[in-house]
């Protein structure tokens, strides 16, 4: 069984808070990617929250022109409002460390509690606003982690 801090730290650097968005539905989700080496560590946080959620093989991709070459992976993701309401808890009780991370699973939060309590009559342009802020949360720290790699090369 994995260590909660341990969850916790690797979610920090790995996993996405996020959400889909198809016409007026909004899909919200916790994921986390790991090329199929890593696969264990996938199962092994399936395992840790009580076994919620679906774990995906993605195949080998040679990608687009000017697109990336990706190898195979595992994919962890969490969908359903009353599996998102574990990794809630588990997350408010062992809180992320990265203030990019932490303010981005504010957002993220905010978004599964407003789904839970209101499923019956959604405020979609409310939703929309918090899906907007986490756009933009989840930008910044993707192009922070880019320019830290260039800055390492």
């Amino acid at each position: 069984m994995l260590d909660p801090w341990y969850v916790t730290g690797f979610s920090d650097g790995e996993a996405a808070f996020t959400y889909s968005r198809a016409g007026g539905s909004f899909g919200i989700y916790f994921s986390v990617k790991q090329r199929e080496e890593n696969r264990q560590i996938v199962e092994d946080l399936q395992r840790f929250f009580d076994g919620i959620g679906r774990i995906y093989r993605g195949k080998e991709s040679k990608g687009v022109p000017g697109g990336g070459f990706s190898k195979p992976y595992a994919y962890y993701r969490v969908t359903k409002s009353s599996e998102l309401q574990m990794i809630v808890e588990h997350f408010d009780k062992y809180p992320l460390q990265s203030k990019k991370k932490l303010e981005a699973y504010k957002a993220w939060r905010e978004m599964v509690i407003y789904k839970k309590n209101n499923y019956r009559s959604i405020n979609y342009d409310y939703l929309s606003g918090l899906a907007g802020k986490l756009s933009l949360l989840n930008l910044q720290s993707r192009a922070l982690k880019i320019h830290k790699l260039k800055w390492v090369r």
